[in-house]
């Protein structure tokens, strides 16, 4: 735009001295007698510029460009035909564009820049997803060239400290979180937290988190997890990420290096409402009082179901009225059973890792919808899992727990910087912290 601008002036500016020539010869200024050679050839000269430069910038200062935003089930080819261009034309720009993007994960409301020099298309650009874009352009030949092109990104890192709204997942999307940093806030609580009754609206949540944005301030991919806190009506509890010397995972620890990890999880599926609880009730199927010696988790068919913790597989497979059943052994004489799935992901005799996917939510054996059937088991005896009460896992010490404090020591600065930063200010979105120790990225 500052080139065309440019062109422009100059052209006007030119226009202008050689009206000026032309007026003075014509009004006699400049007669037979005292006009010079001189200046009838600068006379000639301005006029021949002034041709040379209209034949330059013509083409410019006529291209004129246009926003358009995509409808609702248009494609790309009928935007192009909507904003001028002919159906030959358009159907050549999307061949180009398709050669290095799939024109149909356009989105409706994605805003495509149309270009054109008359009635002619010249060019077409568009952002295809965050720090990326594509452009289409004609060349003198007609032939249309696309290009994919990667924007540079800044990297900052990122705080989000709000109070939870109807729900703290839809709450964290909204405040600039992805999935990635729910799914680690899910994580780290998943050993004491139920989000399904424990989590209201009120309660306050933080998360701190590595960010990549692009020109428009998208999020292209976030990084490392570094600290997160939940404040519910059963009290709050802050974690922070650290990468303990001889591990290859960093982990999640509180404030005075434990381990944030149970020896088994309270929750052993992401995202699912607690159905039914432990104890005596109605049975759904049979119709009558009898004890439930589990917890339902409702969650949609497919869903993964992990391992409540380390262990052995003891069976797997069909099973009585549970259908699709896993039994894990654990280590002190608990053992953990997962009914109803709609497949099995282990085989009996396999070692699995606490939060490794076992199975599939589902409707097998006696159910009435979709739901996992969850129960732990203490020296053979049911226990209710909402209640049990588990030792944690490994606690740092030594070496390891100095150079966590420094960590954490370092995680703090960042989230006091920013609160110096604003003081006052209403709790929001994403918002910027300096650091100069950006850290691993994935």
């Amino acid at each position: 735009m500052k080139v065309r601008k440019g062109l422009a002036s100059s052209a006007v500016l030119s226009a202008g001295a050689i009206v000026g020539l032309l007026l003075a010869w014509h009004a006699g200024l400049f007669d037979a007698s005292t006009a010079s050679a001189a200046d009838r050839a600068a006379v000639r000269d301005a006029i021949a510029q002034r041709a040379e430069q209209n034949a330059f910038t013509e083409p410019y200062l006529q291209q004129g460009a246009r926003a358009v935003r995509v409808g609702e089930r248009e494609n790309l080819a009928a935007l192009l035909r909507r904003a001028g261009a002919s159906a030959g034309d358009a159907n050549a720009a999307v061949g180009a564009i398709a050669k290095v993007y799939n024109p149909a994960l356009l989105q409706p409301g994605r805003s495509v820049s149309v270009y054109f020099t008359g009635p002619r298309l010249t060019g077409v650009s568009f952002r295809s997803q965050p720090g990326a874009s594509v452009s289409v352009d004609r060349s003198d030949a007609g032939v249309f060239t696309a290009r994919a092109l990667e924007m540079p990104l800044s990297f900052e890192i990122a705080r989000i400290s709000a109070p939870v709204e109807t729900g703290l997942y839809a709450t964290a999307l909204k405040r600039g979180a992805t999935e990635h940093e729910i799914d680690a806030l899910a994580d780290a609580f998943a050993y004491d937290v139920d989000f399904q009754r424990d989590v209201r609206p009120g309660d306050h949540f933080e998360l701190v988190f590595e960010r990549f944005y692009d020109d428009q301030g998208h999020t292209v991919r976030t990084g490392d997890m570094l600290f997160i806190s939940l404040e519910t009506r059963n009290g709050s509890r802050a974690f922070y990420q650290f990468l303990a010397p001889g591990e290859a995972q960093p982990d999640w620890y509180d404030a005075n290096g434990n381990s944030a990890r149970r020896f088994l999880m309270k929750t052993p599926v992401n995202g699912a409402r607690l159905s039914s609880g432990f104890g005596m009730r109605i049975h759904p199927v049979l119709g009558y009082s009898m004890m439930h010696r589990g917890v339902d988790f409702a969650a949609a068919i497919g869903t993964p179901i992990l391992a409540a913790g380390d262990g052995t597989v003891e069976r797997a497979g069909p099973f009585s009225t549970y259908g699709n059943y896993v039994k894990l052994r654990h280590a002190n004489g608990y053992e953990t059973a997962y009914a109803h799935m709609s497949r099995v992901a282990v085989r009996v005799g396999m070692h699995v890792r606490q939060g490794q996917v076992i199975g599939y939510v589902g409707e097998t054996g006696r159910a009435t919808g979709p739901h996992l059937h969850y129960e732990v088991l203490r020296a053979g005896q049911q226990v209710n899992p909402m209640s049990l009460r588990v030792p944690n896992g490994r606690n740092l010490t030594g070496r390891q727990l100095e150079l966590f404090m420094i960590e954490r020591e370092r995680i703090d600065t960042i989230r006091l910087e920013r609160d110096r930063e604003a003081p006052g200010a209403p709790e929001s979105a994403v918002t910027q912290v300096s650091d100069t120790h950006p850290g691993r990225t994935r």
